[in-house]
């Protein structure tokens, strides 16, 4: 399944990755804190990168010297991630740890449990039940649904500690655990509803057809809204609509936020349930709002400091399990992107009856409401633009709510500010770890469908590196922390890139993808002249 992420399917010259290897040490589950000599050599300096802003793509690294291969010329560790529903039983929920063949003995949750405790499969049950207690004050679990495990007691211990104490930690667990809980509850009605659909289409001779009862559900809402005295106001604006096109992306962005309004007033999509990976972006995100809580305590992180870059470079090379909560306001949000690049895709239709590929395609525009109703929000073609994150958001809250947390409320503008930084600027966790791939050379390495996605994270330091399909630098996940090490020589000055994916595929599938995922047309050196000899072979033919 195609993930809305950056993964990890570089591409490493022949002679690379054994250097890399090397310097960074074995590619162990969890990483110790005592390290080799050259690791801490490499730690004690900054990293030879800066932050620039580059036109037309933001902000991105650039060498500040020469760089040769295999050097590793940034570190990230990430600041929230969510493990595959796949492999939760097979993933360590802390160091990221894989095995395929057998679950990890250690939960989060312990099945006969009224709190939110540790249990342990094996040899190590008795020593760890002996010798703990649950914390008495922590929320309770509804239930323990949760299948998050751990391969080792420290890491489980250390993921207590990020999260500020047990207390924390097990309101963390009581959230997961009423998500479950809603996935299942959804699940069951499903199940009744496809029921109660059979035996109603035994007697469908007498209920209205669907058009009938759609425009029977308009006029309800429209009688109920004339009643609380709500109604449209679209007098002090020329149109009753608008071309988004013609708005600036702050203005957009205001109508959007007054989109979520209706959205969440109404319960709009509240019963829409998110597919299995909009599932673990709302977990990663419940995993980042809960450490939000635990990092931002005693401190304001939402003032961003002058010299900001530096301190996000500095960042890689400081000694820590968690990214710095402050790298997160960094991060642009792709809300009015993502609206902007769906638009754009419902505009392409294709001419013929059938749909089919080959035929042009022409523009249809789409106008959008300024003051959209329920019914318009539900029933209008960009509604799917909004249906996925408010599902998700929706989900969330239930759970939120239900969990009883004291993280306060949960707003759709707080949700919506993780969700739309994450959704285009997360890692994908991979398995094996290092990116082996074929490269451009013909040099050996493992195929696509050798590796497996086990999840995915957020490292908010490390989103600077800029796309490009013939990559400069190679990523080599060590534990949780990210390890990008330079493929080739770059020169002083150069800017540095990763691949947002496989860099495999034709110019064309590339593109698409990136398109798709990233809300980019990809115009990078190769991608250039791979598409000129597309253009130069169908030139020939004509």
């Amino acid at each position: 399944m195609s993930k809305p992420s950056i993964d990890e399917h570089d591409v490493l010259l022949p002679g690379i990755l054994p250097t890399a290897q090397k310097m960074l040490g074995p590619a162990a589950g969890c990483e110790s804190p005592k390290t080799d000599a050259k690791r801490e050599i490499l730690d004690a300096a900054l990293f030879p990168v800066s932050i620039r802003h580059v036109a037309g793509r933001g902000r991105g690294f650039f060498a500040t010297r020469d760089i040769q291969p295999g050097e590793t010329v940034f570190r990230a560790v990430p600041l929230a991630w969510a493990i595959s529903e796949d492999w939760m039983k097979n993933t360590c929920w802390w160091c990221f740890a894989y095995n395929s063949r057998r679950a990890h003995p250690i939960k989060a949750i312990d099945i006969g449990a009224t709190n939110s405790t540790l249990a342990i499969d094996g040899p190590q049950a008795s020593k760890r039940r002996g010798g703990a207690t649950a914390a008495t004050s922590s929320p309770r679990v509804s239930s323990n649904r949760y299948k998050g495990v751990f391969c080792s007691l420290e890491c489980h211990q250390t993921a207590i500690s990020a999260h500020g104490g047990q207390e924390k930690w097990d309101g963390y667990l009581a959230l997961l655990s009423a998500m479950e809980d809603e996935i299942q509850l959804h699940s069951s009605q499903i199940a009744r509803s496809s029921k109660a659909r059979e035996r109603t289409e035994l007697c469908s001779s007498t209920l209205p057809d669907s058009s009938q009862f759609r425009s029977a559900v308009v006029e309800l809402e429209s009688t109920l809204l004339s009643e609380s005295g709500e109604k449209r106001v679209t007098s002090n604006y020329p149109d009753a609509d608008f071309d988004p096109d013609d708005l600036t992306d702050d203005q957009l962005g205001e109508w959007i936020s007054a989109v979520w309004n209706t959205i969440t007033e109404h319960r709009l999509f509240s019963d829409y349930m998110p597919d299995s990976s909009e599932r673990e972006l709302t977990r990663l995100i419940a995993n980042q709002l809960c450490l939000c809580d635990a990092l931002s305590t005693g401190r304001d992180s939402s003032i961003p400091t002058a010299d900001w870059q530096t301190e996000m470079v500095a960042s890689g090379a400081a000694d820590r399990n968690i990214a710095p909560l402050e790298a997160l306001f960094h991060v642009k949000s792709n809300e009015t992107e993502v609206l902007r690049a769906s638009i754009c895709q419902m505009q392409l239709a294709p001419t013929s009856l059938d749909g089919s590929a080959s035929t042009p395609a022409t523009i249809a525009p789409i106008r959008l409401p300024w003051h959209p109703s329920p019914a318009q929000i539900l029933q209008s073609q960009w509604s799917s633009s909004f249906q996925a994150a408010a599902g998700s958001y929706s989900l969330l809250a239930r759970a939120w709510e239900r969990a009883a947390n004291n993280l306060g409320s949960l707003s759709h503008a707080k949700f919506r500010g993780v969700y739309y930084r994450e959704k285009a600027n997360s890692f994908g966790i991979w398995d094996p770890p290092t990116d082996v791939l074929q490269s451009l050379t013909g040099g050996p390495g493992i195929s696509y469908d050798e590796r497996e996605w086990v999840g995915f994270s957020i490292y908010p330091t490390a989103v600077y590196f800029n796309h490009s399909c013939a990559p400069n630098v190679s990523k080599l996940r060590h534990g949780r922390t990210m390890n990008f090490v330079s493929n080739q020589c770059v020169q002083s000055g150069e800017e540095l890139f990763i691949s947002y994916g496989s860099i495999t595929d034709t110019v064309s599938e590339r593109r698409d993808r990136l398109k798709d995922h990233f809300f980019f047309e990809c115009a990078c050196e190769r991608c250039i002249a791979e598409s000129s000899v597309q253009l130069c072979a169908l030139d020939s033919r004509i």
